[in-house]
């Protein structure tokens, strides 16, 4: 066996678990309100005859369809139930079995995985860190990665669209990567991201529209487990400003509730695979700065490294619910801590939102869960909003509103998004349909704001 020498894998699997390996893989799943489609790879024997198996969940009747593509859908089903399916190669090797439900959902399926599923339990079962990117050659690609509570929390699962958001395919798979947000500099597609939860960062690049990716460079060091404190990120955008390349980071844990807020650069024009052309500004510590919140943390997460709007940048965080952190950062001076602005009134419940400046309408545009007191709501609402200066926000249309459905069972949620012309085009972490929880989401989501500038 030869060491790795990428980051990507066709499919990613355990190697002691060499009959998964040369078996059929179900690398995608979309189910809809009467049926559900999937996509499947069988790396060891291209050409060979496959079907699909497939039965109720809590029966023991099988049916049985012919497979002639690398794909396959089952409609008429019952809504609202659970199914389990496997595809079989003609020599009997199998897939293992893979659970999916039926039943409607906003926007278009990117992937699915059932909370029960145990496909990526060496990862996680609920798919949560969108990250969606255009391509210069027209595609679209949508990332996610694989996570629980608790568990080793380092896949990431890539999807390739060639159609403008309507089909998608299993394009590869990053191992280890959490947290991964994809970004163009100088022609070429990058990711950056932890190794796990708390993790190193993480950054590797891609030549081949995402196909294949380096190995990836260890920028900081984390301390690889849940409990302990270490890098701590989300999908936050990358900003390319002042001949810099510039994103947010935390150091701290859940556990420890604190939080200590940096911002990683490098020069535009340097290999970013050198870690030694990227700086970190010294840790901003809240403990320093704020008080504490009660029964929350110290310091911001998942910020929004951003021009302000009379010049300069500043690091916009979530800071706690319908709180935003407002942080200062000299490009100038790029290993200089940052400095405090202002805590600001912000329309949004506990979770992660983009920021995004719209040159045409020189206004900052947001995709939040926002926050009503009746009914209480927690990402079970999800709206555009916009500002002129980052401290005043106004709604602009709810986009999805599920607030008929109980909040502790749906949501939509760390949305990622990018202006595209006259429309928004973004990836939603959607919990819906039997998802575990409103946060333990079940799909990635794309759906598509056409003619956004109207709304603002």
């Amino acid at each position: 066996m030869k060491p790795s020498i990428s980051w990507s894998y066709t499919h990613y699997r355990p190697l002691h678990q060499t009959e998964r390996i040369e078996a059929p893989y179900i690398c995608r799943i979309a189910p809809s309100a009467t049926g559900f489609s999937f996509d499947y790879i069988d790396g060891k024997e291209k050409n060979a005859a496959h079907r699909l198996i497939w039965r109720l969940r809590d029966s023991e009747e099988t049916h049985v369809l012919p497979l002639d593509s690398f794909s396959g859908a089952v409609d008429g089903l019952a809504p609202d139930t659970d199914y389990a399916f496997r595809v079989e190669r003609g020599d009997g090797v199998s897939s293992t079995e893979r659970f999916v439900r039926t039943g409607e959902v906003p926007g278009i399926v990117v992937n699915y995985l059932h909370p029960d599923d145990p496909e990526y339990a060496f990862s996680g079962r609920y798919l949560c860190s969108p990250s969606i990117i255009r391509l210069p050659d027209g595609s679209l690609l949508a990332s996610m990665d694989v996570y629980a509570a608790g568990a080793p929390q380092n896949l990431t699962l890539i999807y390739v669209s060639r159609d403008d958001g309507r089909t998608w395919s299993h394009l590869t798979e990053l191992f280890p990567c959490f947290w991964g947000k994809m970004f163009l500099c100088g022609g070429a597609l990058y990711m950056i991201g932890c190794s796990t939860e708390y993790g190193d960062l993480l950054i590797g690049r891609s030549d081949d529209g995402g196909a294949n990716w380096t190995v990836p460079t260890v920028l900081l060091r984390g301390a690889c487990h849940c409990k302990e404190v270490g890098w701590h990120r989300a999908p936050m955008p990358v900003l390319i400003k002042d001949g810099r390349v510039m994103t947010d980071v935390q150091y701290g844990a859940w556990s420890e509730k604190v939080f200590c807020d940096a911002v990683v650069s490098a020069p535009v024009d340097s290999d970013l695979l050198d870690a030694s052309n990227w700086v970190c500004t010294e840790l901003w510590d809240a403990r320093k700065h704020i008080a504490p919140l009660p029964e929350r943390i110290w310091g911001g997460i998942e910020g929004n490294v951003i021009a302000a709007p009379h010049g300069g940048v500043v690091d916009f965080l979530r800071f706690a619910d319908r709180t935003a952190l407002i942080l200062r950062y000299d490009p100038h001076d790029p290993e200089a801590s940052l400095t405090f602005d202002e805590v600001i009134d912000f329309p949004a419940t506990a979770s992660k939102w983009d920021v995004v400046y719209d040159e045409v309408s020189g206004k900052y545009v947001a995709i939040v869960s926002w926050a009503l007191d009746e009914p209480v709501t927690k990402r079970n609402l999800l709206s555009l909003i916009c500002s002129d200066d980052l401290r005043r926000w106004k709604l602009c249309r709810h986009l999805i509103d599920h607030r008929d459905v109980d909040p502790k069972l749906v949501g939509f949620q760390y949305v990622d998004f990018f202006i595209e012309g006259e429309d928004i085009l973004y990836l939603s972490r959607t919990a819906v349909n039997g998802a575990h929880s409103f946060h333990d989401s079940n799909y990635t989501t794309f759906h598509k704001i056409e003619n956004f500038r109207a709304l603002l």
